[in-house]
């Protein structure tokens, strides 16, 4: 599925989405991994904030820590810069909004964290 970005800057990204245009969901690029791929941003009405950021990160460490997924599994990254660059960037958001609550795509205990429905 392709994006337009036309909502401008948010968290530092230089482009954005916002899907309802009330911040509850909000998606910004995130090339690296793979083309097209995106960070979404979802706020819950209670302003708990969440950052989906698929493959950038095997797990949370990869952020906390800034490591990158193993080496065999870097290769399969279509631009190792912008996967690092990522990182930096979520690894800042991280330290200045600590109850942003990121989720990387294969970390189970992440997602055994996520509220239930």
């Amino acid at each position: 599925m392709n994006y337009e970005f036309e909502d401008g800057p948010y968290l530092g990204f230089e482009h954005s989405r916002d899907v309802y245009g009330d911040g509850a969901i909000v998606i910004v690029p995130a090339p690296g991994h793979t083309p097209g791929s995106v960070i979404i941003f979802i706020t819950l009405p209670s302003e708990k904030r969440y950052a989906f950021i698929g493959d950038l990160a095997w797990q949370l460490e990869g952020v906390t820590e800034r490591e990158e997924r193993p080496w065999p599994m870097r290769n399969a990254d279509s631009d190792t810069t912008a996967v690092r660059e990522g990182l930096r960037h979520m690894a800042a958001l991280n330290a200045r909004f600590p109850d942003l609550v990121i989720v990387p795509a294969h970390d189970a205990r992440a997602l055994a964290a996520l509220p239930r429905l």
